[in-house]
C-alpha cells in the first residue's frame, strides 16, 4: 500500500481504485504542495467506501516512515480547517465542503492516532506539525501560523457555531473523537504533571479566548444534557473499515474514551451498548479532559542571599513549579442555572460571561445516568466546584435520586 501506483483514470476506475491509489499516495514518498489537486481528490472520496483494518496499520507504518518529509499530516490539517471554515459559512448545511471535512477529520484521526501511540520523544516531535521552509505556500495561508492552534480554534468554533442536527451529527461525532485522539499526548506522560511536558492539541486548546471556551462548555454540556438521536442513515463512518466489524475509528473512539481520563483511576471502558447516545458520551469526555487537564509551569524567582554581611547580596535564582489556570475548569465552576438571574457575589464571572445551564435538566440527566462513571465524575466536579450547582442540589426535595 505504501507505494504510488500509476494513476488510474478517474472516470473509469472503481471508486475503490481511486480510493486506493488516493490513499496510497497520501501515505507514499511523494510531497504535495498545499493547493495540489491532489488533496481535492482525497477529501472527495465517497463516505461508503470501506477499508480492512490491517491495511490501515499497514498504512499507518508507511505514513510514519515518510510523513516527516512529505509534512502531509499538517496539510490535511489545514484543509481540514479550511473545510471547517467554509461549513460554519455555509450554517452547517451538508455541502461538499461538509463531505471534505468529514473524510479529512476522519483521515487525520487515524493517522494521528498511530502517530501520537508510536512516538518517540516527550514532545512529540514526530507529528510534525509545521510546513517546510521550502514549502509553496498558498496566499490565504501563512507559513508562520501555528497550525495546532488553528486547528483547535476551527475545530471548537464549529462545535459551539453549527447547530446538532441529522445533517450535521456525524461530524460532531467525528470532531469528538478527532478531539479525543488529540489530546490523548497526556498518556504518554508521567503520573504527575511536569514543567516540560508538551501537549500540542489541549495546550492550544487552553489558550483559547473566554468567550469561546464558555460556548464550548455550554455546547458539550447541552449535548450531555439533551442526548441528540444519531440518524439512522449517519450510524457510522465506515470508510477504513470491515465488512462486518465496526469502523477502526469506532474503535479508535472507545479505546480513547476508556484510556484518555486514567488519572481517573475508577473509570472503566463504556460499554457501547445500543441504548447508549455516543455524541452525548463523547461529548460528555471532551468536557472532563479539558476541565481536569493541569498545565505545570515553571518560573524563577530571586531570591537574595544574606548569610555573609559583610560581602555584597547575591542574588541567587530559585525554581518554582505552579499549575496555570484552567479556563474550561473555571467556566464550569461559574455555570449559573439559566432559570434564575443569580448575582455573583463571589466574584467569579469574567466582564458579565457566564456559562447558562439548565440546571434542572442537568440533574435529571445525571440522575439516570449514575451507573456510568463519567457521570459521578462530572457530579462530583460541579458539587465540588460550582456553588450555584450545589445550592440548587440541596434545595431538591428529591435529592434520593443521586444516591
Amino acid at each position: 500500500m505504501g507505494g504510488v501506483p500509476s494513476t488510474p483514470r478517474f472516470s473509469d476506475a472503481r471508486p475503490q481504485d481511486t480510493a486506493e491509489y488516493l490513499i496510497a499516495t497520501f501515505v507514499g514518498e511523494k510531497s504535495f504542495p498545499l493547493d495540489s489537486d491532489f488533496w481535492q481528490k482525497l477529501l472527495e472520496l465517497p463516505l461508503s467506501l470501506r477499508w480492512p483494518s490491517h491495511r490501515v496499520h499497514q498504512a499507518c507504518q508507511v505514513f510514519a516512515q515518510n510523513n516527516c518529509n512529505t509534512r502531509h499530516l499538517a496539510k490535511i490539517l489545514i484543509h481540514l480547517t479550511q473545510c471547517l471554515q467554509e461549513s460554519i459559512s455555509s450554517s452547517g448545511t451538508q455541502s461538499t465542503a461538509y463531505t471534505k471535512a468529514i473524510n479529512a477529520v476522519y483521515i487525520s484521526s487515524v493517522f494521528l492516532k498511530y502517530l501520537i501511540e508510536n512516538a518517540q520523544s516527550d514532545n512529540f516531535d514526530e507529528l510534525h506539525l509545521s510546513l517546510a521552509e521550502s514549502e509553496p505556500i498558498p496566499r490565504e495561508f501563512m507559513i508562520d501560523q501555528n497550525i495546532k492552534k488553528l486547528v483547535m480554534h476551527s475545530v471548537l468554533s464549529y462545535i459551539v457555531s453549527v447547530d446538532v442536527s441529522p445533517q450535521t451529527y456525524l461530524l460532531h461525532q467525528e470532531l469528538l473523537n478527532f478531539m479525543l485522539i488529540a489530546m490523548s499526548t497526556q498518556l504518554l506522560s508521567g503520573p504527575s504533571p511536569g514543567p516540560k511536558d508538551v501537549h500540542p492539541f489541549i495546550d492550544a486548546a487552553m489558550a483559547e479566548e473566554s468567550s469561546l471556551v464558555n460556548s464550548v462548555v455550554h455546547r458539550l454540556l447541552l449535548n450531555y444534557i439533551m442526548r441528540p438521536r444519531i440518524p439512522l442513515n449517519s450510524a457510522s463512518y465506515s470508510i477504513f473499515s470491515e465488512m462486518s466489524q465496526p469502523g477502526v475509528l469506532q474503535r479508535v473512539g472507545s479505546a480513547a474514551a476508556t484510556f484518555v481520563l486514567l488519572p481517573f483511576n475508577y473509570l472503566v471502558s463504556s460499554s457501547g451498548e445500543s441504548s447508549r447516545n455516543q455524541l452525548a458520551d463523547c461529548s460528555l469526555l471532551v468536557l472532563l479532559v479539558l476541565i481536569h487537564y493541569r498545565k505545570c509551569i515553571e518560573s524563577d524567582e530571586s531570591v537574595t542571599d544574606r548569610s555573609d554581611d559583610s560581602a555584597a547580596s547575591d542574588s541567587l535564582s530559585k525554581s518554582n513549579t505552579h499549575f496555570s489556570d484552567n479556563p474550561y475548569c473555571k467556566a464550569l465552576e461559574n455555570a449559573r442555572d439559566i432559570e434564575f438571574g443569580h448575582v455573583d457575589i463571589e466574584g467569579n464571572a469574567h466582564n458579565g460571561l457566564v456559562v447558562k445551564l439548565p440546571f434542572a435538566a442537568l440533574f435529571d440527566t445525571l440522575g439516570l445516568c449514575l451507573a456510568d462513571e463519567t457521570a459521578v465524575l462530572l457530579l462530583y466536579s460541579l458539587v465540588e466546584g460550582n456553588s450555584g450547582f450545589l445550592e440548587y442540589v440541596l434545595v431538591r426535595t428529591d435529592l434520593d435520586t443521586l444516591v
